[in-house]
């Protein structure tokens, strides 16, 4: 089964291809705000070596966050659009878990999520993977009591090595960015546990309001 995977929702922009779990090319560039642009530009760049073509997909893997909020949108919809134009199954996961997966034991990834909150979560990645904390939006002294639980934890995720001295007990990750591919592979993961998603329905995990809907919400509470 060959699964397109796709993450905008950091500085990285990752599009990955996998067939039956194994990788088969990743193309991911970090700085640059995502944009719709440079995802169909490495969508294309991927597929130009390969003797099939983007047609020849099963399945589209997007990663839904949380994370940027520009980001997010522009990924999720680029996702949304091919499956509805190459009439495709489409899947969302967790942009967080799928950056676990790079690396075993217990492991976390954290993005920033600004005034000294962490976008979170932890996985055990051994012979099956296992989900410790589902994606929560945390301050950094609550998830500093949560990772006090385990032994030994891996921190990954762009942002770890801003955070990376606030934690007992946890080493930085080699593999901090997150990774088209291993949406791809959570992608296939999932799509066998429950099926794909509604190709209307599949949205941005946002976890929370954006500046623009926070102030728009205290406007009308005041109205």
């Amino acid at each position: 089964m060959k699964v397109l995977g796709i993450d905008t929702s950091t500085k990285t922009t990752s599009v990955g291809l996998v067939e039956d779990g194994k990788i088969i090319a990743e193309y991911s560039l970090t700085g640059l705000v995502a944009h719709s642009e440079s995802v169909t530009d490495m969508i294309d760049e991927i597929f130009k070596k390969f003797n099939f073509e983007i047609k020849d997909i099963d399945l589209l893997a997007v990663g839904v966050g949380p994370g940027s909020f520009t980001g997010l949108r522009i990924g999720v919809t680029i996702a949304k659009v091919l499956a509805f134009t190459l009439q495709k199954e489409i899947i969302g996961v967790s942009s967080l878990v799928a950056n676990s997966m790079k690396d075993r034991g217990v492991v976390a990834t954290i993005a920033d999520a600004k005034r000294n909150k962490l976008y979170a979560s932890i996985i055990k990645n051994e012979d099956e993977m296992e989900i410790l904390m589902e994606d929560t939006l945390i301050s950094v002294e609550d998830f500093k009591e949560v990772l006090s639980k385990y032994r030994d934890v891996t921190i990954t995720g762009i942002d770890a090595p801003n955070f990376i001295d606030e934690f007992q007990n946890a080493n930085l990750s080699f593999n901090l960015e997150m990774s088209g591919a291993s949406i791809a592979k959570l992608g296939l993961l999932e799509y066998k546990k429950r099926g794909s998603d509604n190709k209307f329905s599949i949205v941005p995990n946002y976890l929370k309001l954006s500046q623009a809907e926070k102030q728009y919400e205290d406007k009308h509470k005041r109205s």
